[in-house]
């Protein structure tokens, strides 16, 4: 009885003490990593420098900076990006979004892990790209990977001092260029690599891989890539020209000791010939071939923003944001002032005559199947080009061996 009374004195004393003295204690909430509100980070890996990583610098800090979002840049060497960018996305990490080329865009795409990005472009931009430049950034189902916001090609580059008027043909072009060799002095130089002289493989008649993915190169693009391969060893034979194998880092050599009229280079590289020749500096489309009378169709690449597969919908909207306004006009704009050709085809270009002219020269330009961009699939036509030009084979058996070598790489057999 006693002990029971005990009990309940002291249970009263409990409660007049919560009654009367300090609240009771409740659990505080934990703190999250992140706060609810906080605007959203995007890391951006690139390999660009110079003046391009300054102009990107520049264009996403502004628009990160309008729309309440962070973005943060890293620089990836250039012979690592895309091998660190397989893993990091294969492995749900690394960056949000990376700056590549297409064609590295293309050698990514086996991979599954880069975000289609369809339903995040505004009805707008898609109609800002010309089909020349949405083509480079869309895989086989037509779903589109990355963003396009430079391109480059293949143009013509001439000392108007020297040439009055871009060449019409091929024949104009080479025979402009023999009645200019003057020793020292170059009429005409070009690198005859892949990239340079792909053109003139369809204005041949040859082809590689059709728009379905097959491999026609050995059998209906034999005759027109046969021409093609022989043209080529003509044109690296020619002593009047300097227009040979791996002739780059001559080319650049005798252009700038102003011994050279003319040039077959990327349009990425327009501000080079405009320092050296100033307001004398031409820009034409690589002439029409005068044997088929057909223009060639350049390869045309584009730098491209891919998004990582593994985005939070913060990010997603943050990097919708900053896709559509890449592309908007005065974001183009400020590229066109840093030396990027834009994309957005509803830009005026008046007051730019280099990028009007490299826009012109881009109508002609192709993105072919993106099977032929694979790195392994490309080297084969680069050794296929060389073993003919040097002359270790004839243009019939090095198609037919690089022929059945695409055909293991991409269908598994080296027969039909």
């Amino acid at each position: 009885m006693h002990n029971g009374w005990r009990y309940l004195c002291v249970v009263w004393a409990l409660v007049v003490v919560c009654a009367c003295g300090t609240p009771p204690i409740t659990p505080a909430p934990a703190p999250t990593a992140t706060p609810v509100n906080a605007p959203a980070t995007l890391v951006v890996w690139h390999a660009m420098g110079g003046s391009n990583e300054v102009a990107l610098r520049d264009v996403m800090s502004q628009i990160a900076t309008r729309n309440g979002f962070r973005v943060v840049l890293q620089r990836i060497p250039v012979t690592a990006i895309q091998t660190d960018v397989a893993n990091a996305f294969a492995q749900s990490q690394g960056p949000h979004i990376v700056v590549l080329s297409s064609t590295q865009l293309h050698a990514l795409l086996s991979n599954d892990c880069c975000l289609a990005i369809d339903t995040l472009l505004a009805v707008a931009t898609r109609d800002a790209l010309t089909p020349q430049v949405l083509a480079t950034v869309q895989g086989p189902n037509q779903q589109i990977y990355g963003l396009p916001i430079s391109y480059e090609l293949p143009v013509l580059y001439y000392r108007m001092q020297s040439v009055l008027s871009a060449p019409s043909s091929s024949d104009d072009l080479l025979s402009i260029a023999h009645s200019l060799r003057n020793p020292p002095q170059w009429g005409l130089g070009i690198d005859l690599s892949m990239d340079s002289m792909y053109g003139y493989l369809s204005a041949f008649g040859g082809e590689i891989i059709n728009a379905q993915g097959a491999v026609v190169l050995g059998s209906s693009g034999r005759a027109g890539s046969e021409a093609w391969l022989r043209w080529l060893t003509m044109l690296n034979n020619d002593t009047l020209l300097l227009t040979r194998l791996d002739a780059v880092f001559r080319i650049e050599r005798t252009l700038g000791a102003g011994q050279l009229e003319m040039v077959v280079d990327s349009s990425k590289n327009h501000q080079t010939y405009t320092q050296l020749w100033g307001a004398a500096t031409g820009i034409a489309p690589l002439p029409v071939l005068s044997i088929t009378n057909q223009m060639p169709r350049p390869l045309l690449t584009s730098t491209v923003l891919v998004l990582n597969k593994h985005l939070s919908v913060a990010e997603l909207v943050a990097s919708r944001q900053l896709l559509n306004a890449l592309v908007s006009s005065d974001i183009q704009q400020q590229l066109l002032g840093y030396g990027l050709q834009p994309v957005n085809r509803q830009l005026s270009l008046a007051d730019t005559p280099h990028a009007l002219a490299i826009q012109n020269a881009a109508v002609h330009a192709v993105q072919p199947h993106p099977a032929l961009m694979r790195y392994d699939v490309y080297a084969v036509l680069r050794t296929m080009v060389r073993q003919v030009v040097v002359g270790a084979q004839n243009p019939a058996d090095a198609i037919t061996a690089a022929d059945q070598q695409i055909r293991l790489l991409i269908e598994g057999s080296p027969t039909p």
